[in-house]
């Protein structure tokens, strides 16, 4: 991670930083999220990070201006750093698009701080629930890399999100299936899938037909998995591996948010995924013979 993570912010930020040419310059762009990486990738509370931070530039691992811990609460909580932080899940997940040509999409729940208050009508009582945001993963399934994140507060949305990330991976991936559970059964999927040249794999209901109604993906899905069961089967439970992803990170990085304010909370959630992609380079120097500097280094030469 410490090898890695400098190199991939400055093909990030190609050079911008977060001045509007108003006040106070704000803190250098490139300091801020590799304190903020760093941070949530040992989950650590933001005052206790600083000492961390400290610890790590006076044993020569990293070379930066460490801010204030209330510092950096302000910039996790800058709307403007989530742009960065998705560019970086998309840097790191592209050092592996030369091998990922089966993708599969899911999304979890991540607990939080806050609760919120509940009344059951059933049985005429108060009660609060705790509150949690939900996080889309697209991943590929042969290295587990994430290669599309969407964080929002509260459900919903789901097919469009899917769509968002087909139309994103598919300028960086060459795709071939698209695997996801029946939450993503729609027409208008097949055809986002179809649309990039792959072959949607969506778990059919009991009572699924396969009138096409204007999609011809869709019927041919639904053909295969009642005509080739065991292949579509085969197809469709590639998308086990974002199960393996959601476990994964949630082991290393947890499962829950400290932050309070709802920008925050995303923010903080984005960099946990950035660390889980941070992870995935040794395996992918070591087990796939990949080099996570040269794609770094081609992102900073196209721009």
């Amino acid at each position: 991670m410490f090898e890695f993570l400098p190199s991939a912010i400055d093909a990030v930020i190609d050079r911008s930083d977060l001045w509007h040419g108003m006040g106070r310059r704000p803190l250098s762009l490139f300091d801020v999220l590799l304190c903020l990486v760093i941070k949530e990738y040992f989950k650590l509370s933001l005052r206790r990070s600083v000492g961390f931070l400290r610890l790590m530039k006076n044993a020569g691992y990293i070379n930066v201006h460490i801010p204030c811990f209330k510092s950096l609460g302000n910039y996790q909580n800058n709307g403007d750093i989530q742009f960065y932080v998705k560019r970086l899940v998309e840097l790191t997940s592209n050092v592996f698009s030369t091998i990922e040509k089966e993708m599969a999409t899911d999304s979890t729940g991540i607990s939080t701080k806050c609760f919120s208050s509940w009344f059951s009508i059933r049985v005429c009582k108060k009660s609060k629930r705790r509150d949690h945001i939900m996080v889309h993963i697209s991943v590929g399934t042969r290295s587990n890399i994430v290669v599309a994140l969407d964080v929002q507060n509260g459900k919903g949305k789901d097919n469009v999100i899917f769509r968002s990330h087909v139309s994103n991976v598919s300028t960086r991936f060459h795709v071939e299936d698209w695997s996801g559970d029946s939450m993503y059964l729609s027409r208008d999927n097949c055809d986002a899938v179809n649309e990039i040249g792959a072959r949607p794999w969506l778990k059919p209901k009991s009572n699924t037909t396969s009138k096409a109604k204007g999609s011809s993906a869709w019927k041919r899905m639904i053909n295969e998995f009642k005509e080739d069961p065991e292949l579509a089967h085969e197809k469709y439970h590639m998308r086990s591996n974002v199960e393996s992803t959601n476990s994964a990170k949630k082991r290393k990085f947890s499962s829950y948010v400290r932050s309070r304010n709802p920008t925050s909370q995303r923010i903080e959630e984005s960099l946990s995924w950035v660390g889980y992609n941070l992870s995935l380079m040794p395996r992918a120097v070591h087990e796939f013979g990949l080099d996570p500097e040269s794609t770094f280094r081609n992102k900073i030469r196209s721009e």
